[in-house]
C-alpha cells in the first residue's frame, strides 16, 4: 500500500500545477483574437495567454495599458 501512495500524491502535486499554470483569460488583450495557451506571461493574477509572440512582447513592455477580460468560471 505503500509503493502506490508516493505515485498517487506526485500525480496529484503534477495535476495541480498544470491547472495552476493555466491562463486566465480565453481572449489576447492585445489584439482582442482568441488566446493560445503557449504563449503566455506569468503575472500577480496568474498566467496571461496571448495570440502571437508580437502581443506577448507589446504586453510585457507595457502591461497597464491593456485589461485583461478573465474568463468566467462555471460552477
Amino acid at each position: 500500500m505503500k509503493t502506490l501512495l508516493a505515485p498517487l500524491l506526485l500525480s496529484l502535486a503534477m495535476t495541480a500545477t498544470v491547472f495552476a499554470a493555466w491562463p486566465i483569460n480565453d481572449e489576447c488583450p492585445v489584439d482582442h483574437k482568441p488566446a493560445r495557451p503557449i504563449y503566455r506571461v506569468k503575472t500577480d493574477e496568474g498566467f496571461v495567454a496571448f495570440c502571437c509572440t508580437d502581443c506577448m512582447q507589446t504586453f510585457s513592455k507595457s502591461p497597464g495599458k491593456y485589461p485583461v477580460k478573465k474568463k468566467e468560471v462555471s460552477k
